[in-house]
């Protein structure tokens, strides 16, 4: 099959007249690919925040602020608004300042934000077609067109747009498309002011995620592709844009001057399988597993998951047949590549566009932290809509060269065969994407799926669990708690079988047996939890009152102390102290607590009830008084 760039003698239109009508039906159709991917997520507008939405939006100190968190946005950690832990040297200030931006404006509105991924995912969609036609100018409108179609319909991409957090792929993937616009209207033979705006949006990119970078590369590898640029040229432009990147690379330095690689993060199991490998061998076996997994959810993106991580994903050696298949796909399509880079085969281009902008998120150079996703195929899928295009046209016997178009009625007459083949794939897509985007519309929808799709991962089934518990928080129906707590159990000792090193399932199950007041079990797993880790307030708090019940008064005077050491202004730390202390018949302790208590919460009305027995006790009815008529005001007097 022949295939390749197409000979420059077919490229000129014959007159002005045709220019303009060239032009006109080229913004119809950029309009049809934005209206078309609107459509397809347009249920999602009515969503609620998912997974990270929490951290990056809603429980962000910073974008919480509005504008005036802008500031401290732009010169701090991506993570820096939410809590230590999640730290790490990762700068991408573009998308928190959007949410920052629409706070201050549309304050906790999760629909106004899925609104605007969606439009953003929408006008992507609409310039990558534009991008398209520059770099394809002479192939056939359909090529750039069904690429477009089929990238704005994948399912692949259910993930980025329907999870708000995601701002920041979109973004990048929207900068970096537009970069590569102007850059093709600059050699055009437009303005230099293209050019400008091309280093722009390849900063602006590099700002949105770290993973723009790989259009260092792509975009001098487009130039020589679809340009006869001469060489010498092309390296010129090349550091234009090396000189940007350094520039980010400075910012970024000093901005995280302070902050070192979250290695907690990258090293955990559960967020990455690979870290389970028992050596480097198998490490790159199962990587090479995961890539080729990518491959088929390309193809065949049927079914899709939020979650791969431990253990769904088993560790591989090199003696797995599907690891040694999946390395020698790969060094066949490196070779195919690079073997017919000089003949610009559009082929050669797809491969080497695939493989240069999922590089970053490969695990095969570094771990990152995720040993899969499917937010990772966002932008390399370009890759493989532009294979998938070309084939179609090929396979339907259309002419890949540039052909004119009188109307876009005639765009689509001219080619039914075609349509009728992209059609059908579109229809499934679309089936495949609507369907799909219906899990994310809340965490419990989501999880629910993902334990489905990913029964063996332990986090899947965690944090199902924990979705559980927190959708009857505020239930007053008896059954309906024991019956969803039993189903959260199960998946909180599901996870346990998976990872049992995890701290959290241990002390959420000891929160449930407590609410059941079975405070044997809770004791029981508490303690686990406890001595897994120790340093968390709430959960030294929690194990506190389990104590309490059971008359330990001791430690759980050590688990109250704790919480505090950890958290000073722990209301719940200090009143278990009270309770421990009061019932070691240590008064003047327990009224030294209590009165912590109120210090920190004056309408505790229980604490002023306590205080009052208290005082009763020792026989000074005054402050007896004083206290319980309190307690009453605050509607605490038959505690």
């Amino acid at each position: 099959m022949k295939q390749g760039k197409p000979k420059a003698k077919s490229v000129t239109l014959p007159n002005a007249a045709d220019a303009k009508s060239h032009h006109k039906l080229q913004i119809s159709l950029a309009i049809l690919v934005a209206l078309f991917a609107f459509v397809l997520y347009f249920q999602s507008i009515g969503f609620n925040y998912t997974l990270d939405d929490h951290p990056a939006i809603d429980q962000n100190k910073l974008t919480t602020q509005g504008i005036a968190g802008i500031p401290t946005l732009l010169t701090t950690d991506y993570w820096y608004g939410y809590k230590d832990e999640f730290r790490g040297a990762v700068y991408r200030p573009t998308s928190l300042i959007l949410f920052a931006v629409v706070w201050q404006f549309f304050p906790n509105s999760p629909h106004i934000l899925h609104f605007i991924m969606v439009l953003m995912f929408a006008i992507s969609c609409y310039f990558l077609f534009k991008t398209l036609c520059a770099m394809f100018k002479n192939y056939n409108l359909l090529f750039p067109f069904i690429c477009a179609l089929l990238f704005a319909a994948h399912p692949l991409h259910t993930e980025v747009v329907n999870s708000i957090k995601s701002m920041d792929e979109i973004l990048c993937l929207f900068f970096s498309i537009l970069a590569l616009f102007h850059i093709f209207k600059y050699l055009d033979g437009k303005s230099i002011i293209h050019l400008v705006f091309s280093m722009i949006c390849f900063f602006l990119s590099l700002l949105s995620k770290e993973t723009g970078i790989t259009f260092l590369v792509i975009i001098p590898l487009a130039i020589y592709f679809f340009t006869n640029l001469s060489l010498k040229k092309n390296l010129k432009i090349a550091l234009l844009f090396v000189a940007i990147t350094c520039i980010y690379l400075l910012l970024r330095m000093y901005i995280l001057k302070d902050i070192h690689p979250n290695i907690t993060y990258v090293k955990n199991v559960l967020n990455n399988s690979l870290n389970a490998a028992p050596n480097y061998m198998s490490q790159l076996a199962t990587t090479f597993y995961i890539m080729l997994r990518y491959i088929f959810l390309l193809i065949f993106p049927h079914p899709l998951s939020s979650d791969y991580n431990f253990a769904q994903i088993k560790i591989y050696t090199l003696s797995d047949p599907i690891a040694l298949v999946s390395i020698l796909f790969y060094i066949a399509i490196g070779i195919y590549a690079v073997l017919n880079f000089k003949k610009k085969s559009l082929i050669s281009f797809a491969i080497l566009f695939y493989l240069i902008t999922i590089a970053p998120v490969s695990n095969i150079f570094f771990l990152i932290g995720t040993s899969m996703a499917e937010r990772f195929v966002f932008i390399p899928s370009l890759g493989f809509c532009i294979l998938l295009a070309y084939f179609l046209l090929r396979i339907s016997k259309t002419d890949v060269i540039k052909t004119k178009f009188k109307s876009i009625s005639t765009f689509f007459s001219k080619n039914a065969k075609l349509f009728a083949i992209v059609f059908v794939i579109l229809g499934l897509y679309g089936i495949k994407t609507y369907s799909r985007s219906k899990d994310w519309k809340d965490n419990l929808t989501l999880f629910l799926s993902a334990v489905q799709i990913s029964p063996n991962s332990a986090t899947s089934n965690r944090m199902y669990a924990n979705q559980l518990v927190e959708s009857v928080k505020n239930s007053k129906n008896n059954k309906n708690l024991i019956d969803t707590f039993n189903i959260a159990k199960h998946y909180y000792k599901k996870s346990l079988e998976i990872y049992a090193k995890q701290s959290e399932p241990l002390f959420k199950l000891g929160v449930i047996y407590y609410m059941e007041n079975n405070f044997d079990s809770a004791y029981f797993y508490q303690k686990q939890g406890i001595e897994k880790k120790n340093t968390d307030p709430e959960d030294n708090y929690n194990y506190g009152k389990t104590l309490n019940k059971l008359l330990k008064y001791d430690e759980a005077i050590e688990a109250s102390n704790r919480a505090i050491k950890f958290n000073p202004k722990h209301e719940g730390a200090y009143f278990n102290l009270a309770v421990s202390y009061t019932n070691k018949r240590d008064y003047d302790n327990g009224i030294k607590y209590l009165t912590k208590v109120i210090e920190l919460n004056p309408k505790r009305g229980e604490a002023y009830y306590y205080l009052g027995l208290i005082f009763k006790g020792k026989g000074d009815a005054i402050k007896s008084k004083e206290y319980l008529d309190k307690a009453a005001a605050l509607g605490a007097a038959s505690k």
